[in-house]
């Protein structure tokens, strides 16, 4: 394999002069220092780049916050020989980390549900709203199509149909007042009262993974990246059989594997 027939480029958001000065070696700077729109964290950012800029269509791009070396123990030169490893037939290649939160729930809608009541409601009404309706609840996502924190690098043509559904996201939170805006700019019980079109935007890769098959995914392991703060994170053996189960529910889509999950789920849960 030839690396330079596709690019790597990396960037690490900075959003303060402490986060800046605390470049991990390697990185390209994101600069948010000054950020006009910090309700939109990162995708404010994002945004920026990905309009403004050229983009290579062979390359990877991947813009990645403070924590995403903390959080999946790689450096730069890790990431990027990950990336390369993984061919030229990938358009996506993800790091996430907190394999519990990932495995021990159906899908990352799910997920968010659990820490803040509405989201599968407001996310619905969101992708009805924009032409895409979805049942999010018996939606099954696996750790290749599980992304947090927008922890992934992809090809161009990846970031033109995730800024598409997040530029949709963005218009009607702009927009004018509605009741889907209301639900979207809701703010949550999350330490800086981040609003829930924030968490939805974090989601929207995983979204395009799950519905789309022409999206082709390389997902580094889950489970050797940072696992959760919750309690959830002393079971690693049931986690990876609920990744496997799931997995195998999106494979097979056997009954069996499913009822199999949601007894180990329950038993967790007593």
């Amino acid at each position: 394999m030839n690396p330079a027939l596709h690019p790597v480029h990396l960037y690490h958001i900075a959003y303060s002069e402490k986060t800046l000065a605390e470049a991990p070696p390697g990185y390209l700077i994101l600069d948010n220092v000054n950020s006009p729109r910090n309700d939109w964290r990162e995708y404010w950012p994002i945004r920026r780049f990905l309009i403004d800029e050229d983009l290579e269509e062979h390359a990877y791009y991947g813009f990645f916050s403070p924590r995403f070396q903390e959080k999946t123990g790689l450096s730069h030169a890790q990431v990027k020989n990950f990336v390369q490893a993984a061919g030229t037939d990938m358009d996506v290649v993800s790091f996430s980390p907190q394999p519990d939160m990932g495995a021990f729930f159906l899908n990352v809608f799910e997920q968010e549900e659990l820490f803040s009541p509405g989201f599968i409601a407001a996310s619905e009404t969101f992708f009805a709203a924009v032409g895409m309706p979805i049942g999010l609840a018996p939606l099954v996502m696996d750790s290749r199509q599980i992304i947090f924190s927008n922890f992934f690098a992809a090809r161009p043509a990846f970031w033109r149909a995730w800024l598409s559904l997040n530029e949709q996201l963005f218009s009607i939170c702009e927009g004018e007042d509605s009741a889907l805006k209301q639900l979207l700019i809701f703010e949550t019980s999350y330490p800086g009262s981040v609003q829930r079109k924030v968490f939805l935007m974090e989601r929207i890769a995983s979204i395009l993974l799950t519905v789309d098959p022409r999206w082709r995914v390389r997902a580094y392991n889950t489970f050797d990246c940072a696992w959760s703060g919750s309690r959830l994170n002393q079971f690693k053996f049931e986690a990876v059989l609920s990744d496997a189960l799931k997995i195998a529910m999106r494979e097979q889509g056997f009954h069996d594997y499913r009822e199999a999950y949601s007894q180990l789920r329950d038993k967790l849960r007593e």
